[in-house]
């Protein structure tokens, strides 16, 4: 027969507090040295032949961790709703503690053949709401009673505190690593993004990026090649945060590394979209426009991978699509990626952005745009580039929600 349990025929709650000074636990412990003190804890207040404990998850769905001593009685994987899914679920769909005997329930006995009573109590937050329950078995008949069912529910108000307290303290460990990955995102997206724009005769151009709240992967550059020809890029990683960022940063290099073999745009393309396609997980790709653009002739020779189509907006008021090219890099392993090319008069205005710009949903979830930032980039077309993307940015701020989810990133190009 179990010993006499500590606290009962004692204040129960006093009782109760003693006993979870004897598992309180540092910070930042693991969930299983967690159970290990909670049944710690059993051990010293009720002496049980064998104790579990069981928890669900933050959200209520399903059990999450649990730990048993004393017994073979394996815990089904439980997801919600609990109730019947045998005792255990009982408990944690009803909130009630439940006594079992031998003559009563044998079966749920069965992990422990000597054993002949049972005794599963709630664990209750303060705001009675089921966090988990705590299991104890005697192998004496009348092992728990009345005074012994009110000692474990006080003792699982305890361990509710504890238990929340964890997930508070494990909350902010991942918000606070959150916020340092993204900080680290965005000083790799920093990195990334030119400091200036290129000053070329005949050309006026200006860039301009807005960091989404997550920090997204996309980036723009301007890349010198001799002889008056440079290389135009703007790209769009899938993704969000540090690990965005970091591709970005390798296809920037890579991108970077091509260009220098002086390659025909659309082998550029091939081996660029096979170094994606071989580097990274499947799923991963990114959307990229890129595009040799010869400044004396104003000839851009292009191959846009499944990025949004840029904006050539003619003089006389026309409106052209730079589309020709192929499939976002990284999706398959041998696509064909074909070239476009359009010489830009005097007056006209070239406009590469990324969908953060016309996907900007207002708080009815209305999207920004293209039309809207069409006629956005007309109404504006006289002024410098500069004060073009100023006021696309400031038009689609004004549009936008508070909680934008996505970058925004735009360079405008304009023959002069």
């Amino acid at each position: 027969m179990p010993q006499q349990p500590v606290g009962i025929g004692t204040d129960a709650v006093q009782a109760a507090r003693v006993m979870v000074d004897t598992f309180r636990l540092p910070l930042l412990r693991k969930p299983e040295d967690i159970l290990e003190g909670i049944l710690d804890g059993l051990a010293t207040l009720v002496n049980p032949d064998a104790a579990g404990v069981y928890i669900i998850d933050g959200r209520g769905r399903k059990l999450r961790y649990t730990l048993v001593r004393g017994c073979d009685f394996p815990v089904a994987q439980m997801e919600a709703p609990f109730d019947g899914q045998g005792v255990i679920g009982k408990v944690l769909a009803t909130g009630q503690p439940i006594q079992i005997t031998a003559d009563t329930a044998p079966e749920a006995l069965e992990g422990r053949p000597c054993a002949r009573s049972r005794l599963l109590v709630p664990i209750l937050s303060a705001a009675n709401r089921v966090l988990g329950v705590l299991d104890v078995w005697s192998d004496d008949p009348d092992g728990y009673g009345a005074e012994a069912a009110e000692l474990l529910a006080t003792y699982g108000l305890a361990v509710a505190g504890t238990i929340e307290s964890a997930r508070l303290q494990l909350a902010m460990v991942a918000k606070r690593r959150l916020d340092g990955e993204l900080a680290l995102a965005r000083q790799v997206m920093e990195g990334l993004l030119p400091r200036t724009t290129p000053d070329l005769a005949g050309f006026d151009i200006a860039g301009a990026h807005e960091t989404s709240l997550e920090v997204g992967g996309d980036y723009y550059e301007f890349i010198p090649i001799g002889d008056d020809r440079w290389g135009v890029v703007i790209a769009d990683v899938v993704g969000k945060g540090i690990a965005a960022a970091l591709l970005a940063a390798a296809m920037r290099a890579s991108i970077a590394s091509l260009v220098g073999y002086e390659l025909a745009v659309r082998a550029i393309m091939r081996r660029a979209n096979r170094f994606f396609h071989d580097s990274v997980e499947d799923g991963k790709y990114v959307t990229l426009f890129f595009a040799f653009a010869d400044v004396l002739d104003r000839r851009l020779l292009y191959s846009n991978a499944g990025h949004l189509p840029p904006l050539l907006l003619r003089a006389g008021g026309g409106v052209e699509l730079l589309e020709e090219g192929g499939v976002p890099l990284g999706l398959f392993d041998k696509p064909r990626y074909v070239e476009g090319h359009v010489t830009l008069a005097d007056g006209d205005l070239l406009a590469l952005y990324t969908d953060g710009i016309v996907e900007t949903a207002d708080a009815d979830d209305a999207p920004y745009g293209m039309d809207r930032f069409v006629a956005v980039l007309q109404q504006s077309r006289e002024s410098s580039a500069k004060e073009i993307c100023d006021a696309v940015m400031r038009d689609v701020r004004r549009h936008g929600s508070v909680a934008r989810q996505d970058d925004r990133t735009l360079v405008v190009i304009k023959a002069t």
